[in-house]
């Protein structure tokens, strides 16, 4: 297969009479200021442009993912530019359009494109195609990122600016290229008066219109100044080729920029030049519900359409743009060390794209997670800076579903929440929105009734904190979201908004706005059929054997919430199916030569894709041993745990070992990790009273190894006291139920067998697996159950009590039946495995 390198060499050869021996002595990777061309080391091809500033990079990184998400292939989504926003050129523009796919990144100042090898052409027309359409669309982004930076109001217009200027950019290259270039004067009318049309009298007279006569000019000749003097200077040796085009696009581009300053000067919309009132400076304040996933509409897009509808002129302000992003496709990596600073500064994930790659004026102080106890620590300096008029609220749902607070420690955070705002604005206007239920969650019997109460007693606040100068009003979110504890239509995953949950939440604000401060006619409608949300089949799915394990991946589906991915040992007939938010997968705990079967599907919550074909690979870990003889010893509030080096294959190159533990009497709570340099620990800040899985697992370079799960144990708790009631039944002739009455302060249980037919009458040996609950089963019991006697232990970690009395098994004809529970001898011990994987995996969703 030809490298990259070759095919260049073939093409300047073919296209433009450079000599062979200098396309031969082409560099590997040519470094430029305004553009770097590398080629990696299986022949990918990056060409990187470079804007020479720094470039916001929550504008940046939401563009190029609209950008990346529009089709399957990069050129179809320039092409598309290149004809919504015709410029009326001689001819059609290229006289060949060339398809090719490319990965889009952002970079702090720049883009990157990288084209895979197989994508790569021998043709010179392919290398001046190429290098004008991403040099269109590099100036597209760059121009709508300085667009929206000074006028973030108008971001709909910005994109067409964008993609405007793009297109004249990719335009006068190519006819750089075929020697006819049009001197832009027609342009520069067509750019006021398309500008103009998209923003509306209200946008362009509040000061878009006077961005556009001065601003953008500017705009436009720094864009022609890079095609003809930055970028030119750069394309040495062998692309040089290029060069004489750049500079004549440049140019044209420069010229193009002097027409639409001259045109700016005597340029009025068909509407005139009316005052027009004030616009209303809105900041929106919240958590997931409100700032949204990826490809969510978002009910902050519905209230805008409603303000633009209701010719309502509103700027919303904050410090954030968009949505959620979807997750890093990453490998998971090691526990942080005990007692290791952690980076808690990362800020915020706000550059997720919306529905339909759609625009508007997005700014907005909501983030995923936060809680009225975080913001009202934030709100004065948001206040402060955005000086907004009216602030929607909704907020309270974390600080009740995480434990931060109860009703009235949330009501108290909101109160000084608004107290804080008027701090910084004492004019400010409030709608505060009580807080939905949501669908329930198992062992949250609390979260209704504490939601109920808050919503009481906020009700009955918010007339209180109201002042003439600064008015409170109340939102009521939970009485017009359809989602209870019982089912959430309104709800993709039994709290956040699906399409239809995303108009409801904007008419209940929109009802407040109305109703309490005059704005708008009518309130908004809510279509009796609200917008499905895409759901395709993953493609791309690929599982190959990595050091770790299996590493899986798939291409990113733009909007899906998550993926599920079940898995099997090939041969197996059931599957196990685990939920993820990035497009990877990884299966870590597993062993040397197991084959692994994977399918895959897009997970919307209320919508689900069908699965993908099936794809296999084996597993060849370099991951290290469980540690051995694992002892827990149950503390006040935590657990001591000690173990011994793992033995075998890898033992020597351990780095560190993760001590893990769970909180298996509360539903829903995380996995918590510590990693440890040495062959003990102390676990404090545990729950007294709960029973907490522990496990030891390995890490070295390879990753993470097959944890082993020690003795679980009560926080707080002492030795057991001695089960009793224990009894047995035969279910067939060599497998036994047994069952017992629980004994206090057990965090489980370990079962004693005697064989009594052996010579010398046997002695007493734990069954190898241990038990949760007080049932437990046993197998392979030859010659019989009944030659066998049974004793029950109850332990806390290493505190175990004395054996109960032991019972004989009766034969299977003196039985009355089987009792249930755990018959067969099932592993205890491995469903502990399963349940503490699906934990990692993650539980419900409850955050807001």
């Amino acid at each position: 297969m030809a490298t990259v390198a070759m095919v260049v060499a073939t093409a300047l050869i073919c296209g433009t009479g450079v000599s062979a021996e200098a396309a031969v002595q082409k560099p590997s990777t040519a470094q430029a200021g305004a553009l770097d061309v590398t080629e990696s080391a299986d022949g990918d091809l990056t060409l990187s442009y470079d804007s020479g500033e720094s470039l916001d990079q929550d504008v940046l990184g939401l563009l190029v993912a609209q950008i990346d998400a529009r089709n399957a292939r990069l050129s179809d989504t320039i092409r598309e530019d290149f004809q919504n926003y015709d410029v009326k050129t001689p001819g059609d523009g290229f006289t060949t359009w060339v398809s090719f796919d490319a990965t889009i990144s952002a970079t702090p100042t720049g883009i990157d494109f990288v084209i895979p090898e197989s994508e790569v052409h021998t043709e010179a027309s392919w290398w001046q195609n190429i290098i004008a359409a991403t040099a269109g669309l590099a100036m597209h982004l760059f121009a709508r990122t300085v667009c929206i930076g000074f006028f973030p109001e108008a971001a709909v217009v910005c994109g067409s600016v964008g993609a405007f200027l793009g297109t004249v950019a990719g335009r006068f290259t190519v006819q750089a290229f075929e020697g006819e270039v049009t001197n832009g004067e027609e342009w520069a009318n067509t750019l006021l008066y398309a500008v103009a049309a998209a923003a509306g009298a209200a946008i362009w007279e509040a000061g878009l219109g006077a961005w556009a006569k001065t601003k953008l000019p500017d705009l436009i000749k720094r864009c022609g100044e890079w095609l003809k003097n930055d970028l030119p200077r750069h394309l040495k040796g062998w692309w040089s080729w290029g060069k004489d085009a750049a500079i004549t696009a440049g140019s044209a581009m420069i010229r193009f920029a002097g027409w639409v300053y001259e045109k700016g000067k005597s340029f009025l919309p068909e509407w005139g030049s009316g005052n027009l009132p004030g616009r209303l400076r809105i900041m929106v304040v919240g958590d997931s519900m409100s700032q949204g996933d990826e490809g969510d509409w978002t009910w902050r897009y519905r209230l805008w359409e409603w303000f633009r509808n209701e010719g309502v002129s509103v700027d919303f302000v904050g410090p954030y743009r968009g949505t959620k992003p979807p997750a890093d496709a990453v490998a998971p990596s090691p526990p942080p060390l005990q007692g290791e600073a952690r980076d808690e500064s990362s800020p915020p994930r706000t550059w997720g794209g919306y529905a339909e790659l759609q625009t508007f004026d997005s700014d907005h102080f909501a983030v995923w997670g936060r809680q009225a106890a975080q913001d009202k620590k934030l709100i004065r300096q948001a206040v402060t800076e955005y000086q907004p008029d009216l602030l929607l609220v909704g907020l309270g749902f974390n600080d009740m579903g995480w434990f931060v607070s109860g009703p009235e420690g949330t009501l108290d955070s909101m109160k000084e929440l608004v107290d804080q705002a008027r701090a910084a604005k004492p004019d400010i206007k409030f709608a505060l929105a009580n807080v939905p239920q949501r669908t329930f969650i198992g062992g949250r019997e609390d979260l209704p009734v504490k939601t109920n109460n808050y919503n009481r007693m906020l009700a009955a606040a918010v007339p209180r904190w109201s002042t003439a100068a600064s008015r409170v009003a109340l939102v009521d979110w939970r009485g017009h979201y359809s989602c209870d504890v019982d089912s959430c239509p309104a709800g993709y995953d039994g709290l956040h908004p699906n399409a239809l949950g995303e108009y409801q939440i904007a008419q209940a604000f929109a009802r407040t706005l109305h109703d309490t401060y005059g704005i708008g006619a009518s309130l908004p409608a809510i279509p009796p059929a609200a917008p499905s949300r895409p759901t395709p089949v993953p493609s791309g799915v690929v599982a190959r054997s990595v050091p770790s394990g299996i590493k899986v991946t798939w291409d990113r589906m733009y909007g899906a919430h998550g993926y599920t991915v079940r898995h099997r040992i090939k041969g197996s007939a059931e599957w196990s199916e685990f939920s993820v938010s990035a497009n990877r997968f990884d299966t870590t705990w597993t062993t040397d030569g197991m084959e692994w079967e994977y399918q895959v599907r897009t997970d919307n919550g209320d919508q689900k894709s069908d699965w993908s074909p099936v794809v296999s690979a084996t597993s060849h870990p370099q991951t290290t041993p469980p540690p051995t003889d694992i002892v827990t010893r149950a503390t006040a509030t935590g657990v001591d745990v000690s173990w011994k080096p793992p033995t075998g294959e890898f033992a020597g190159s351990v780095d560190r070992y993760e001590v893990i533990t769970w909180d298996r009497d509360t539903p829903g709570t995380f996995i918590q990790s510590v990693g440890i340099r040495g062959t003990s620990a102390h676990i404090d800040g545990l729950e007294p009273g709960r029973r907490y899985l522990v496990a030891v697992a390995t890490w070295n370079a390879a990753g993470g190894g097959l944890p082993d799960i020690a003795r679980s144990v009560v926080v707080g708790a002492g030795t057991p006291s001695v089960p009793t009631g224990l009894k047995v039944t035969s279910t067939d002739p060599t497998t036994v139920q047994l069952t017992w009455n629980a004994s206090s302060q057990a965090a489980g249980y370990r079962v004693w067998i005697r064989n009594a037919s052996v010579d010398g009458g046997g002695t007493y040996e734990p069954d190898m697996f241990t038990a949760d609950g007080t049932s437990h089963g046993v197998g392979f019991l030859f010659p019989g159950t009944w030659n066998y006697e049974f004793c029950v232990t109850a332990f806390n970690g290493s505190a175990e009590s004395s054996r109960s009395e032991c019972v004989v098994a009766p034969r299977p004809e003196d039985t009355a039946g089987d009792p249930g529970g755990n018959p067969g001898g099932t592993a205890d011990t491995l469903d502990d495995l399963n349940e503490l994987t699906q934990a990692l995996r993650g539980s419900a969703s409850m955050t807001g």
